[in-house]
C-alpha cells in the first residue's frame, strides 16, 4: 500500500473517514482484565467486541432457535459488533485514517447446531468494513458457530488491522 492510497488530512477520503468515525458508538469499556486494542509493530489486534451499545444488547440468544433473532437481526448485530471494534480502534489511534488495511476478522455467531448460515451473518460485518475502507477493508475471515457468547450476545467480532505509524513533527 502506498502512502497515496491512505487518506491524508485535507483529502476527501480523510473527511469521509472523519465523518464516519463520528457515527460510531462510544468505544466499549472492557468487561474484564484485558485491553480493547493491543499493538505489535504495525499490527493492531482488537479484543472480541459484541453488539452491545453502552452495555445493552438489542438482541440475545442463539440464532436458529424458537424466539431467537432472525438472520437479518443477526446481520445487524454483526454490523454493530464490527462498528464497536472500529470505535475502539478510532479511540486508540486517534482516528481511522491511520488504518492501512483490515487484515483479518474472526466472527463468532451464537447459533443452534442446525444453523449453517454463519458466513451470511458475518458478511454484514465485511460489508461494513468494505464500505468504509474500500478493498483495503476486505479481510480474510473466520466465521465460527458457538453455543453461547458473553451476556447472551448473538455475535462477537475481533479484528487485526495494519496501521501506519504516527507522523512525526
Amino acid at each position: 500500500m502506498t502512502q497515496a492510497q491512505i487518506p491524508q488530512p485535507g483529502s476527501q477520503g480523510f473527511a469521509q473517514l472523519e465523518a464516519y468515525a463520528k457515527t460510531l458508538p462510544p468505544a466499549p469499556k472492557p468487561a474484564g482484565r484485558y485491553a480493547p486494542v493491543t499493538e505489535a509493530g504495525p499490527l493492531l489486534f482488537t479484543s472480541g467486541h459484541t453488539h452491545a451499545i453502552q452495555g445493552a444488547l438489542d438482541f440475545t440468544g442463539p440464532i436458529g432457535t424458537d424466539g431467537a433473532p432472525s438472520l437479518e437481526d443477526a446481520r445487524e448485530c454483526a454490523r454493530t459488533a464490527v462498528r464497536n471494534c472500529l470505535a475502539s480502534l478510532n479511540h486508540h489511534l486517534g482516528g481511522l485514517d491511520r488504518i492501512e488495511r483490515v487484515v483479518q476478522m474472526t466472527g463468532y455467531v451464537a447459533a443452534s447446531p442446525e444453523f449453517e448460515d454463519h458466513p451470511r451473518v458475518l458478511d454484514a460485518a465485511s460489508e461494513e468494513l468494505i464500505g468504509v475502507f474500500g478493498e483495503r477493508g476486505r479481510p480474510s475471515r473466520a466465521a465460527v458457530g458457538v453455543s453461547s457468547l458473553p451476556g447472551g450476545a448473538v455475535v462477537e467480532v475481533s479484528l487485526i488491522v495494519s496501521a501506519r505509524p504516527l507522523q512525526e513533527g
